[in-house]
């Protein structure tokens, strides 16, 4: 459309193609067909976002992507004594928290405790009894067998391998350039039960071995771990200016400092954002 001042708003509608690098070119010409050069062009997208610019001697004005934003709820909380605990293992009841929120964020859903589940072993309204229910009734199977959850179990790298595959099978919507080759560890067998899991995960970058090129599949995953292959999982990524700008609004750790390994991680996974993506991502309130 063309206001009276002769500027040029172009609305690109759902779908529209975007090349390689996340841009996308409007051309300007008359009626003609010959280029318009220095018109104002402002390109605008189905979230409200704009772009704008002047057309060059061909009547191109090239933009960056319109930007997408996506709200980023919390998934892992703290202890009661307002600790994180990332070197702390994760109970099994915990891992099946992690992912029935992220689920139901994305579903618009709403999970309260339940009376009866499948597992024998899960208490007529316990905390994490809604949260195993709704994994269930997702197909994102998880207990021990089909009676025993476990729940407060610590949970292995190779069972919250095994859950993250199968929860994203489920959610469908990680990252889609995650990398597609993979090393395979020296103590994850072909016959081992997670074994496809585990390379399936492998693969997609989510999850990393140990220098010594071992997996350990049977060792209790921590919450730092956690959170870390969560985040790659979803492609997720905390902004670090934000952070810094706002720390007195976010939610903190004593026991996780600016210079802790999972500092980043952990901010991303328990303060609720509105992330705006583009080559990376951004936080608004």
């Amino acid at each position: 459309s063309i206001g009276k001042t002769g500027n040029i708003t172009v609305k690109l509608p759902d779908g529209t193609d975007l090349d390689a690098k996340h841009q996308v070119t409007v051309i300007v010409t008359d009626h003609k067909k010959a280029p318009q050069q220095g018109k104002n062009v402002a390109v605008k997208g189905d979230l409200g976002q704009s772009a704008a610019g002047k057309t060059d001697k061909n009547g191109e004005l090239t933009v960056p992507e319109v930007e997408q934003a996506e709200r980023h709820g919390v998934y892992i909380v703290g202890y009661t004594d307002g600790t994180f605990g990332p070197s702390r293992s994760m109970t099994r009841a915990e891992a099946a928290a992690i992912f029935a929120r992220l689920l139901a964020e994305k579903n618009g859903d709403t999970i309260s405790t339940v009376a009866n589940t499948r597992f024998t072993d899960i208490p007529a309204h316990a905390w994490y009894s809604g949260y195993a229910k709704y994994l269930n009734n997702n197909g994102v199977t998880y207990g021990k067998s089909k009676t025993i959850f476990a729940p407060d179990d610590a949970i292995t790298r190779a069972e919250f391998t095994t859950l993250a595959v199968r929860f994203f099978d489920v959610y469908g919507d990680g990252d889609a350039e995650i990398m597609e080759q993979y090393k395979d560890f020296n103590d994850v067998s072909d016959g081992y039960w997670a074994a496809a899991y585990i390379k399936a995960a492998a693969k997609h970058g989510w999850i990393n071995g140990y220098g010594d090129g071992s997996f350990r599949a049977d060792d209790e995953i921590n919450r730092a771990e956690v959170v870390t292959i969560v985040n790659r999982l979803l492609g997720r990524e905390a902004d670090e200016d934000y952070i810094a700008d706002n720390l007195r609004k976010l939610n903190t750790f004593p026991d996780v400092s600016r210079k802790h390994w999972v500092y980043y991680a952990v901010m991303e996974a328990a303060n609720a954002h509105t992330a705006v993506l583009g080559e990376s991502e951004s936080w608004s309130k």
